[in-house]
């Protein structure tokens, strides 16, 4: 009798144990990715909902390698789904305020990390969907160029190309965050006298 267990990482296995494999295999590397991108309640989720589509499409998913890519894909599907959602839960919010007075903020919500980072940060946030994601990819989940355009659908140079763009947009964000003038409230207002 042959063992269900076959040499090229999957096929050939029953769909619980390929799945339970493929889940231990990957989902640390998905719920970071889920994690570097959205709010930390939305993080489960995301996850549940990239596992659940592997589940239900337990044959699309290729064997071996390939595997985490696909997941990767059908993360980023979910990710923009939810940032979609959000965009709109925001702007609903944004109209409700307007109706309704504005809550007393706590003075410990006004916070600021290092102004280094937090110029960053901010400059991020002003970039372009297409901008930002391509930069995720590459910083934070350090993928080679080939499976950023794998997982694209695009060329390698292509990627390239919105990789140098991207860089060269969020550095011009940066110098203006960096060259405006910052005042906080506790900032002395006038020079010495």
């Amino acid at each position: 009798m042959s063992d269900p267990v076959s040499a090229d990482g999957g096929v050939g296995l029953r769909d619980d144990v390929r799945f339970a494999r493929l889940y231990d295999l990957h989902h640390p590397a998905i719920r970071d990715y889920c994690r570097r991108r959205l709010a930390g309640h939305l993080v489960d989720d995301a996850v549940a909902e990239t596992f659940l589509t592997a589940w239900r499409r337990i044959d699309d998913v290729p064997p071996g390698d390939e595997a985490r890519l696909w997941l990767y894909r059908v993360a980023y599907r979910v990710v923009g789904h939810q940032w979609r959602s959000t965009g709109r839960r925001r702007r609903l919010d944004d109209k409700l305020r307007a109706v309704a007075p504005p809550p007393s903020g706590d003075a410990g919500d006004e916070v600021v990390e290092h102004e280094e980072r937090r110029l960053v940060l901010e400059a991020a946030t002003r970039l372009g969907e297409k901008d930002a994601e391509i930069l995720r990819l590459a910083a934070w989940e350090q993928l080679p160029i080939a499976d950023i355009a794998a997982l694209l659908d695009i060329a390698p140079n292509a990627v390239r190309q919105r990789i140098h763009r991207a860089k060269r947009n969020l550095a011009r964000e940066y110098r203006k965050l960096d060259a405006r003038p910052s005042t906080t409230p506790d900032a002395p207002k006038g020079g010495a006298r």
